[in-house]
């Protein structure tokens, strides 16, 4: 980074602005800020630090006090410092909270913080601002820092050393060094590398204590301590699997065997009920024989009615054929009567239109009038086509006019409305800054707010599971040490009864086993059961899951309880941030925050929409002009075109002399003429029509007339030969059989009825010699057997199922057991290879991650070890120069070694003394020593990152005070130093009083102080 001009406002000592445009140093790279004490000299690179950081060069003041006391409330403080970095160039502007008048009315307000960042590459000048990059106080700290490669606290330890704080990069620890280090070389890939190592190798530990856990699950799962139980306990069940399907097959046959003696039993039952229902059948048929017989006579008669059919059907159709007659002849007498009404109705019309012979005369003579009209209306009417046509063109010019009327007034309106429009936007983009900073405040206290809110909930309910946890671990704890005491009970009992058992063992005369002895005189007895071995591996089986889950719901506990300790302390640090709005209502705070973004955002886009306002009002305006001149040509083109109006209308009046008023208007001539001819049409065609009408009707009378008589003949004839044909129907009647039509209309029966008749009894023949049959074949089948028990051959068949059943469930457990056991197996097998792979992996990758994450002696990590090497590049460049200032006596060195045991390692420095041979810490330097040591250092910095491709750019190096502490001959040395950095184009400043600067430093910024505040400027 290198300064290119400097502008303050209101700032430290200046009361008004004050610019410093270092471009004037031109190729001089060595310049001193000179002036008396207090006058203002540090405020220069306060005014740099607060430009990039928004703090001051020594981090004691913030912006707020950086307020000039000198200067009027009227201006702002501000800082603008337009600055290179390699070939870029960009400006950064940053003014602190201060008060401020109010723009309305008396009083002030706050204005808040604020900057912006623009870059400025390619532009000469003040008159282009640039590119904004960035804005807003935080955000342009951040973009910042991206671009010098600094936080503020490390530019204030390589690039400026302020007074007082000179000592700090030489005298930092290895943690504060590598953060330097690592911005400025980007070493970020070193530490990647170690935490991608160190998860790598977490994440395999954990992978491995899982499979572990796995095993071991497994194993409690099949209740043994290792696989080879679980070998014995399979090979065990595989035997008695063996047993057990020999038994489920003997099982099987006897089953077989029962099952077969209950069907042969079913079997003879079937055949004895079937010889009863057959019986049972044959009888009930037996009973139906008189209804079969009635309905044989029935089916006699009605094939005796069916032999009439033919006769019946002929009657009925002469019967018909009269009846249709009858009717025929009705229907010819009603269209007779209408023919000689019709007929009598059209003479009467006629004889009517034959009398209206004078109308027809009078129609024909005002058609003959209207005909001789038709030449004057036709001049009369182009005379109004004229007229009108001229009054369309006077209504045409008078809208345009009205139009250019209007049009002119609405574009005034819309000139003022925009132009007010224009004045709110200008108002509203000057407070886009302010309303920036208010919303970014509302946002973060609205969502610090919400947090709370979420966390305090999260508390209530952590509290809630930690009682129901504590309550589970009291129960856990009280099961568990129940079931332990019982275990002790079980394991006493046990121990005193072995005791009995053995006793009871003895022989008198015979050795005990435990103590050798021939006479037994007080054997041991048991005054209570013995508990068995199973009974006691139960109850331990049962102490230990009870233990586990009691160990599980102590850690659960212990782990709520951190959780809610955690919580705690989140609550109170949000509540100690956000001060009395941690009780406000988070939606308040939320509709508050929106508030603020809608205003921003309004302002924001009122700065867009000023541009083009501006624009716009400048067309309306033009516009404006042209409507003017517009409006007086339609003025002059409708005052022409009214005199011609009153010209067309003369004409008019007198052409409407010659024909009739209701005559003049268009088309009513045609009209009229229409009418007549539409009248005279009428009354010739009334006439003719009349006469049509009349012969018409006289022929269809006529035809009715012929049409009656004929249908009288032929109902006289229908009517006779219906009675010829009942004759002869009742003659063939009493040839059948039957006496009167009574008797044959009630034996008479439908095709269908007489089918079903003779289905019905041929089915009862069929079904009766089909029963007679079966009742033979069952009396022949039961021939020799007696009634079977089948209840106690059910009974058989049950018990050999049960007996089955029984060895099927002992094969199927044992079976379900080898299954487990194999699954067990498998997996325990598959855990197995999967362990010994992870374990040799991590006996590789968990050396790597502990050598690479510093644990060794040195606590050296792998980013440490990169930028130890890089910082011996820079104790060599530093050396360089700290020989020259300390005439040979002083060498920097990078040590091993650790200030605290538990320090991090590789990045400490010790001072090589060649006066005494000895190296020693640098904290041992003198005052005027570490002012070196510190500037040798600063400077071989900036040497190494240059060196170093896609390094960060250390232009420029500033030094506050510090050489008072030199004497003379190390002064000349450092100034040596200094020249020398001249020649590598680094800008360096000094500020200083002692008076050898002034006089071997030709460039010279020299600040003087007034009554009124100081004024600085640079002196050659």
């Amino acid at each position: 980074m290198r300064p290119l001009k400097l502008s303050m406002t209101a700032f430290g000592p200046y009361a008004g602005t004050q610019v410093l445009d270092f471009t004037e140093l031109g190729a001089r790279s060595l310049f001193l800020i000179h002036g008396p004490t207090g006058s203002g000299k540090t405020s220069i690179l306060d005014a740099i630090c607060f430009a990039l950081y928004g703090d001051t060069s020594g981090a004691e003041r913030d912006g707020k006090q950086m307020r000039s006391d000198y200067a009027e409330l009227s201006l702002v403080t501000e800082v603008f410092l337009e600055f290179a970095l390699g070939r870029e160039v960009y400006r950064v502007r940053r003014y602190p909270e201060q008060i401020r008048p109010k723009r309305r009315g008396a009083g002030t307000t706050t204005l808040q913080a604020d900057a912006a960042l623009w870059k400025r590459t390619g532009l000469i000048g003040d008159s282009e601002e640039g590119t904004v990059l960035e804005t807003g106080w935080n955000r342009v700290t951040q973009a910042v820092e991206q671009l010098l490669g600094f936080r503020s606290s490390q530019f204030r330890q390589v690039v400026m050393l302020p007074q007082g704080q000179f000592r700090r990069l030489i005298m930092a620890d290895s943690r504060e060094r590598q953060d330097i280090l690592e911005m400025l070389f980007h070493t970020e890939l070193y530490r990647r590398i170690e935490e991608v190592l160190k998860s790598a190798a977490k994440e395999l530990r954990e992978h491995i204590e899982e499979v572990r856990g796995k095993t071991k699950w497994i194993l409690q799962e099949a209740r043994v301590e290792n696989r080879a139980q679980l070998d014995e306990r399979f090979e065990a069940h595989r035997k008695a699997l063996e047993i057990a399907s020999g038994a489920v097959d003997g099982a099987r046959q006897a089953q077989e065997k029962a099952r077969e003696a209950l069907e042969a039993g079913k079997q003879t039952r079937h055949k004895l009920n079937e010889k009863a229902e057959a019986e049972a059948a044959l009888r009930e048929l037996e009973l139906r024989t008189p209804e079969i017989e009635a309905g044989n006579h029935e089916l006699v008669l009605a094939r005796q009615a069916a032999a009439l059919n033919d006769a019946e059907h002929s009657l009925r159709s002469y019967r018909e054929e009269a009846a249709r007659a009858e009717t025929y002849l009705v229907s010819a007498e009603s269209e007779l009567e209408r023919a000689r009404i019709a007929w009598e109705h059209a003479d009467r019309r006629l004889r009517t239109e034959t009398e209206r012979e004078d109308e027809r005369e009078e129609a024909r003579r005002m058609v003959d009038h209207l005909d001789g009209l038709s030449e004057k209306v036709g001049v009369l009417v182009e005379a109004q086509g004229e007229l009108k046509r001229i009054e369309q063109e006077v209504a045409g010019a008078a809208l345009r006019f009205d139009a250019a009327q209007s049009a002119l007034a609405a574009l005034q309106a819309v000139i003022g409305e925009k132009a007010r429009e224009r004045e709110e936007c200008r108002q509203q983009a000057a407070m886009v800054g302010l309303l920036e900073r208010e919303y970014k405040e509302a946002e973060r206290v609205s969502r610090k707010r919400q947090d709370l809110q979420g966390i305090r909930r999260e508390w209530t309910d952590i509290v809630k599971t930690c009682q129901a946890a504590e309550q589970a671990f009291r129960q856990s704890e009280e099961a568990y040490c129940a079931v332990r005491n019982a275990l002790t009970t079980l394991q006493e009992a046990w121990n005193h009864g072995q005791a009995a058992i053995l006793a009871a063992r003895l022989t008198q005369g015979r050795p005990c086993p435990v103590c050798g002895s021939r006479e037994h005189p007080a054997p041991a007895t048991s005054g209570s059961s013995l508990p068995s071995a199973e009974e006691l591996e139960n109850q331990q089986q049962k102490v230990s899951t009870l233990e586990a889950a009691r160990d599980l719901a102590r850690e659960n506990l212990s782990l709520l309880a951190t959780n809610r300790s955690t919580l705690e302390s989140r609550i109170q640090a949000l509540e100690d941030e956000l001060g009395e709005k941690a009780q406000d209502d988070p939606a308040h705070l939320e509709k508050a925050a929106r508030e603020a973004v809608t205003r921003w955002s309004q302002a924001v886009q009122s700065s867009k929409i000023l541009v083009t306002l501006t624009t716009e009002v400048n067309r309306l305006q033009r516009q404006e002009e042209e409507g003017r001149q517009q409006l007086e040509a339609q003025q002059q083109e409708l005052l022409a075109l009214r005199a011609a109006l009153e010209a067309a209308r003369a004409v008019v009046k007198e052409r409407e002399s010659a024909v009739p008023d209701e005559l003049r208007e268009s088309g009513a001539l045609q009209k009229a003429r229409e009418v007549a001819r539409q009248r005279l049409n009428g009354l010739v065609g009334a006439l003719e029509t009349a006469r049509a009408e009349a012969e018409q009707a006289a022929q269809s009378r006529i035809r009715a007339e012929t049409v009656a008589v004929g249908a009288r003949r032929s109902l006289a004839a229908a009517r006779e030969r219906a009675a010829q044909e009942e004759e002869a129907f009742k003659v063939r009647l009493n040839t059948v059989g039957f006496r009167d039509m009574a008797e044959y209309e009630q034996a008479r029966r439908g095709p269908a009825e007489i089918d079903a008749l003779v289905q019905k009894i041929e089915e009862f023949r069929e079904s009766l010699r089909a029963a007679r049959d079966r009742c033979k074949r069952a009396n022949e089948a039961v021939k020799g057997l007696s009634d079977p028990d089948l209840e106690q051959l059910t009974l058989d068949l049950e018990q050999a199922e049960n007996i089955w059943q029984e060895a099927v469930t002992r094969q199927v457990n044992i079976q379900s057991e080898i299954r487990r056991e194999v699954d067990w197996l498998q997996a325990l097998g598959e855990l197995g290879e999967i362990l010994k792979s992870q374990e040799d992996r991590y006996a590789v990758l968990g050396e790597l991650s502990d050598v690479a994450n510093g644990k060794n002696a040195y606590g050296l990590t792998f980013q440490r070890f990169v930028l130890g090497a890089l910082l011996d590049d820079v104790t060599v460049a530093a050396t360089e120069r700290l020989k020259v200032m300390s005439r040979g006596r002083y060498h920097l060195h990078r040590t091993m070694e650790r200030a605290r045991r538990n320090a991090a390692g590789g990045l400490e420095l010790e001072v090589f003394d060649t006066y005494t041979g000895v190296a020693r810490p640098v904290a041992t330097l003198s005052g005027g020593e570490s002012f070196l040591a510190s500037l040798s250092l600063a400077l071989g910095l900036a040497d190494v990152v240059q060196a170093y491709a896609g390094g960060v750019h250390i232009d420029t190096i500033f030094v506050d005070e510090g050489f008072g502490t030199l004497d003379p001959e190390t002064l000349d040395f450092a100034m040596r130093a200094l020249v020398d950095l001249q020649h590598g184009g680094r800008l360096v400043g000094i500020i200083s009083h002692v008076p050898e600067l002034k006089d071997r430093i030709d460039a010279r910024l020299e600040v003087r102080p007034t009554d009124r505040g100081s004024i600085a400027a640079f002196r050659m």
